[in-house]
């Protein structure tokens, strides 16, 4: 672990252990803490919170912090302020800005919108899977992993900011929050853009226009990308077959959910699943 420079990111969930110690982190340590699932009590300064699933902390090197009690899963993942300068984009971070990302300031503590959750949640993963530090391509790898995730939690905060400026269109948002919600618990289900209209109450226009400025994808575009993220995480977990795991995530055939899995990450289930297991890099 940190101070060593050959660690680049550390990573890890956990689902349970012992409470933490009120700490500060030295030099430019930067951590985040996600609660995946169950809820949490953490400490931050002179303040006690109770986090959820789906909140995020964000926890600069002059911020001292513990996390009291969890239950269910939580990720945590610190990264030193020099490698922000390897995601090649525009963030600053500092004591009285805190994290900015492409011009969003991502606060101490941010909910991540729900269609945004399981990218987050497979970020997270990979960043785990890659954090072992020392191989100057897993050094690339955990940066380019970690301009993704900050990306993510700017587009999650402002689209959440957005919700909050337009108390008109916030109804509309509750509608894809419901059907994400609804989608991300039950992938399997052979979910088409109907049976999406017949929930929501609005016509497939409506719900397609609904979908795109809440996510940038259509809604059944953004399935699919829930279906191959929720695939590479049973890929990385789980000895089950890919075949298996195709029909898992809810794609009918082995021709479709390969086709759909090369699209999104751009390479096969099969090399996927040995390039997590570093023995060979994705292609």
């Amino acid at each position: 672990m940190f101070p060593d420079p050959a660690v680049p990111v550390v990573a890890y969930s956990r689902q349970w252990g012992s409470p933490g110690t009120f700490h500060v982190h030295t030099d430019e340590d930067w951590e985040l803490c996600y609660i995946a699932s169950g809820g949490a009590h953490y400490r931050l300064g002179s303040e006690e919170m109770q986090l959820e699933a789906g909140d995020m902390l964000v926890i600069g090197p002059n911020d001292p912090h513990a996390c009291l009690n969890w239950r269910g899963e939580r990720f945590v993942v610190i990264f030193r302020r020099p490698l922000l300068r390897e995601t090649r984009m525009p963030v600053r971070c500092g004591r009285s800005l805190g994290l900015e990302v492409a011009g969003v300031r991502v606060p101490a503590r941010t909910r991540i919108v729900p269609w945004r959750r399981t990218a987050v949640e497979y970020l997270l993963d990979r960043l785990q899977q890659e954090s072992f530090g020392g191989q100057r391509a897993k050094r690339s790898m955990c940066a380019a992993l970690l301009a993704q995730l900050l990306l993510e939690l700017a587009r999650s905060e402002s689209e959440r900011c957005d919700v909050s400026a337009a108390p008109a269109d916030a109804a509309a948002r509750k509608v894809v929050e419901r059907m994400a919600a609804l989608v991300q618990t039950d992938l399997a289900n052979r979910w088409t853009l109907a049976d999406l209209v017949k929930r929501s109450g609005y016509s497939s226009t409506q719900l397609g226009v609904l979908f795109q400025r809440a996510t940038g994808l259509s809604p059944c575009q953004w399935i699919s990308q829930e279906r191959i993220h929720r695939a590479c995480h049973l890929l990385a977990h789980s000895d089950e077959t890919a075949i298996q795991i195709g029909s898992d995530v809810g794609f009918g055939t082995r021709s479709q959910f390969h086709r759909v899995f090369r699209k999104v990450t751009g390479t096969t289930p099969e090399r996927y699943r040995s390039a997590v297991h570093h023995e060979v890099q994705p292609s």
